[in-house]
């Protein structure tokens, strides 16, 4: 298959028909994502011009470390306040409304969504269509839209707004590093955080709230 089609495919007209039928949709966001995981984690494997050492190497974690808690210690900070003063109805929302299904989400959210998020949207695309796309911020621009688009089926714009930028960081970070699972971690991180704080509302599909019914 065409490489340009086959981009257009999973990233573009996936995420569009995902977003268009989010209402039967939303409740198979993950399985979805599994799914395409699995199918780009088998192509990558498959493919004796990709790195395998980049799905899990660690090397310079200790100084990406310093450098990602040096960028979420403060703006963590300040989003706190903002959704304390702005959004005070959701602030902590998650674990003091269901402390289980906050343990559970920090719990399985790294290994069942960030993991394949990051091989699908950083690891398989920045390596897949380097050839076709050989400029780095080409591919960073391309990535960081469909990984937006993608949550357009939560149905709000906030999960949108939040994906861009985080799949804007996460997608630098990756070209910085070249490791999957750095990536992952960071990606964990920030999304630990949104769920604790009270902006996981956005990216989640639950009854009661007023945002997802």
């Amino acid at each position: 298959m065409n490489r340009w089609l086959e981009m257009f495919c999973l990233f573009g007209l996936v995420p569009l028909l995902v977003a268009f039928f989010s209402a039967y949709s939303v409740k198979w966001l993950i399985p979805i994502l599994l799914v395409i995981g699995f199918l780009c984690l088998w192509l990558l494997l498959n493919d004796p011009r990709f790195k395998r050492f980049r799905l899990w190497h660690l090397q310079g974690l200790g100084h990406c470390l310093r450098h990602q808690l040096l960028l979420f210690a403060p703006l963590a900070l300040v989003i706190s306040v903002l959704v304390y003063l702005w959004l005070p109805q959701f602030f902590l929302w998650l674990p003091s409304k269901d402390h289980q299904l906050w343990l559970l989400t920090l719990a399985i959210y790294p290994l069942v969504s960030v993991l394949p998020q990051e091989l699908v949207f950083r690891t398989f695309f920045f390596h897949r269509y380097k050839h076709i796309l050989p400029s780095k911020l080409g591919r960073l621009g391309l990535s960081t839209f469909s990984f937006a688009l993608a949550h357009a089926a939560y149905g709000n714009w906030v999960a949108v707004v939040l994906s861009g930028v985080g799949g804007l960081l996460f997608g630098y970070r990756y070209i910085q590093t070249r490791s999957t699972l750095i990536v992952a971690i960071e990606h964990s991180l920030w999304g630990m955080f949104l769920f604790t704080i009270g902006l996981g509302v956005y990216l989640m599909q639950i009854e009661g709230i007023g945002l997802i019914n």
